[in-house]
């Protein structure tokens, strides 16, 4: 399909993917905007089930308002932008993240530190709340679908399974429509969703899974299981009471034993990590403060880094803090680091078109991209240029001349 275009206005340009239910494609938009390079989307074609007779546009249509609602409500995942049938075939266009998946982070041999599990654990569960309050079952969790966006750093929730459902509808021999594939990943799917009986407890076991392989630096085939079929993972770690104890319940092969939502399972996160009443002992409160203020004291001196024609951020360790992914970047000064999107590199070496913004010691953006050039902090002040003019802002990002 390298070259088709859809529906008059996507040009599919690179093929990203392919799986039992469809295919999925980086396009350009085709309509005349005003932006160089052309902007780009994710279109995923779905094979239509083999059973001619069923009414699958409205499920279809029902399945992708959903996403419609979730992606507009919420800044971890992909916006949906426009779906559509063409030649019988069903296609989704979403937002396209710029980043990569966490399979590049959870090697296997590589076990990550307890407070980046917990990290990922937090932040994973606030999106997967919101998912649930809505009642859906993302149905997939799994590194491949957690994205690290480069612009903020922040985990995108990808993927959702509901939709590729539709793929394999058939009828059953009581008239009945029924799915003719399980949906998700055998290796991150509990036992009542591999039966087709999938809950909200269901993601929690499978970001379980994922946590627990990012922890022990071992694929979910390489982790035992004891003769009731529990997860035996313990031995390869250790780690707090508290987190051992909530990551236990969350991949239970028993789901009514299992946090029974994500908002749940994030109120006992919290519990267990910092309630003095939980199971983690005082030792154990004063080993996880001295770790984050080791943590801070690693990322106080930030040394700008560059990989290809990338810039990024290494502690004093040496170890990627923040992701290689700006054209040009500065020193931190006062806490902020001035940084460029979407530069080009002219004759003289500096930047030309793209936009300048701020980011903070997390990566994550204090003021988003909309300078034509800008200066480093001094004394709580600096100079950028936009519309034409220098102008100079303060610490919370205000104009002050």
């Amino acid at each position: 399909m390298i070259g088709y275009i859809l529906r008059q206005r996507y040009k599919i340009v690179n093929k990203l993917g392919a799986g039992g239910f469809g295919e999925t494609y980086l396009a350009e938009y085709l309509q005349d905007l005003p932006v160089s390079p052309k902007y780009k989307c994710v279109i995923k074609r779905l094979i239509r089930p083999p059973t001619p007779d069923l009414d699958t546009e409205q499920r279809f249509k029902k399945e992708a308002a959903i996403l419609f609602k979730l992606g507009k409500e919420h800044p971890q995942i992909p916006e949906l932008y426009d779906f559509f049938e063409e030649n019988r075939e069903f296609y989704l266009v979403q937002e396209f993240i710029e980043g990569h998946d966490l399979s590049k982070e959870i090697i296997s041999g590589k076990p990550w530190s307890e407070a980046d599990v917990i990290q990922l654990l937090q932040e994973t569960l606030e999106v997967l709340a919101f998912v649930h309050q809505h009642n859906v079952i993302h149905r997939d969790i799994k590194p491949l679908n957690l994205m690290r966006r480069y612009l903020d750093n922040r985990l995108v929730l990808i993927d959702f399974g509901a939709i590729k459902e539709i793929s394999t509808f058939k009828i059953n021999i009581q008239g009945q429509i029924s799915s003719t594939i399980t949906i998700g990943t055998r290796d991150y799917m509990p036992s009542e969703q591999w039966e087709g009986h999938p809950q909200l407890c269901s993601d929690i076991y499978a970001l379980g899974m994922t946590a627990i392989q990012a922890l022990t630096g071992l694929t979910p085939q390489q982790l035992p299981k004891s003769e009731t079929l529990e997860l035996r993972w313990h031995n390869y770690v250790q780690i707090s009471d508290g987190l051992a104890i909530f990551l236990t319940k969350m991949v239970q092969r028993d789901f009514r034993q299992r946090y029974k939502n994500a908002e749940q399972a994030l109120q006992a996160l919290k519990l267990a990590l910092f309630n003095p009443q939980s199971s983690v002992t005082p030792v154990r409160i004063q080993a996880l403060k001295l770790a984050q203020l080791v943590l801070q004291l690693s990322v106080a001196s930030l040394k700008l880094v560059k990989i290809g024609n990338k810039y990024g951020y290494v502690d004093q360790a040496g170890k990627l803090v923040i992701q290689v992914q700006f054209d040009i970047a500065h020193d931190f000064s006062e806490g902020w680091a001035a940084v460029n999107i979407g530069a080009r590199k002219s004759l003289f070496g500096d930047g030309s078109g793209g936009k300048w913004g701020y980011i903070d010691k997390r990566g994550s953006w204090v003021i988003k991209p909309m300078f034509n050039m800008a200066y480093s902090l001094r004394d709580g002040q600096a100079k950028v240029e936009i519309g034409g003019q220098e102008r100079i802002i303060d610490k919370i990002g205000m104009f002050i001349d």
